[in-house]
């Protein structure tokens, strides 16, 4: 059950879904992503559209409530947060501030597939190094804060290398922190992605149809051992000061995708692109259930509209036998090749009807 109050253009809602396939349809503009997108944030605390703050708190509202009761594990979780323009946000699980956001991200896993996810498969680096950091919060109790530590020690680094004359001596303080950190971070991963590789491939294979391999490897800037990364920042620091930030380390490892044995981001397909995306969040749900014990919430932001038909009925034939629970956002709903287990909601001007 999910009640929403002041968000986006929602009208004051109590929402139950069905257990399995939960089909949103309505017209652009009636407010079925920001449904979507108000799930999504009682998982991940952000949107993932990137609005601030005050865009996700309704025209004529100062605050904004989301209030869900999650169950499927050991027992129930009950989630609110409270969003306001002039006050911090505030949150609750099961009744009490939360110790940690890790602890809040342990709780409630998501898995969220929507069109600019595309940039997985074409954009830069930065896209899917935070595709993996996000799964690693998800099951890793202290990854969030180790990350948290590197970046912050990364900034301050950074700031001491644009000074026009930055002492040697100020900026090796942090090398320490961003070797160790980076080493923990690193490592995490290289194992997360060894985890990964099979589940892709074989997800891929299963959508994509035909004998396109898909390749999948953890590319490191720098070795991620703690010596092998103080050596690179000590070995960097001219080149680094010269250009006013650090170039070596884990900000700058990449997972690598490649179609035949070329690298897919500026040569595969639309549909092949669209397809690895998908392979990717199949698999990050199937890591998820397997290190969790629970299925995670699958989201789905106008799917159908990302796949030719016979790779809609094949991705949806994945997405059956893994289970859980699913929410899904359409403009058409006879194109949502489901027969069973789905239960339909329509939204209209922020009504949401069943």
């Amino acid at each position: 059950m999910l009640r929403a109050r002041g968000f986006r253009n929602l009208a004051p809602l109590a929402f139950e879904p069905g257990p399995h396939f939960n089909v949103i349809h309505g017209d652009n503009g009636a407010g079925k992503s920001n449904l979507l997108e108000a799930i999504h944030y009682l998982g991940a605390l952000k949107s993932f559209r990137g609005a601030k703050r005050d865009d996700l708190i309704g025209l004529d509202s100062d605050t904004a409530l989301l209030d869900a009761t999650i169950s499927g594990g050991a027992a129930p979780h009950k989630l609110r947060v409270e969003l306001g323009r002039s006050e911090r946000r505030r949150l609750q699980l099961d009744q009490k501030r939360p110790r940690s956001s890790s602890i809040w991200h342990q709780t409630v896993q998501m898995v969220l597939f929507h069109p600019g996810d595309l940039m997985l498969a074409v954009g830069g680096p930065d896209r899917r190094r935070a595709f993996l950091d996000r799964m690693l919060e998800q099951i890793d109790p202290i990854y969030g804060s180790t990350l948290a530590t590197y970046e912050k020690a990364l900034r301050s680094r950074n700031r001491l290398l644009k000074e026009p004359s930055a002492e040697r001596r100020s900026v090796r303080a942090y090398d320490a922190i961003l070797s160790k950190a980076g080493a923990v971070v690193g490592k995490a991963r290289a194992r997360l992605i060894d985890d990964l590789e099979p589940r892709v491939t074989r997800a891929f294979a299963e959508v994509f149809g035909g004998d396109t391999p898909l390749g999948v490897r953890y590319l490191p800037r720098v070795e991620p051992t703690e010596e092998a990364i103080t050596q690179a920042l000590e070995s960097s620091f001219e080149k680094d000061c010269a250009r006013g930030f650090t170039a070596d380390g884990p900000h700058g490892d990449d997972l690598e995708l490649r179609l035949h044995d070329v690298g897919a981001r500026h040569h595969g397909s639309q549909g092949q692109h669209r397809t690895i995306v998908l392979a990717l969040k199949t698999a990050e749900l199937d890591l998820l259930t397997e290190r969790t014990g629970r299925v995670p919430i699958l989201l789905l932001d106008d799917v159908s509209s990302e796949l030719d038909r016979s790779r809609n009925r094949r991705f949806f034939e994945v997405l059956s036998h893994a289970g859980g629970q699913v929410f899904l956002t359409t403009t058409h709903p006879e194109f949502i090749l489901l027969e069973n287990d789905r239960v339909d909601f329509q939204v209209d001007d922020g009504c949401v009807t069943r």
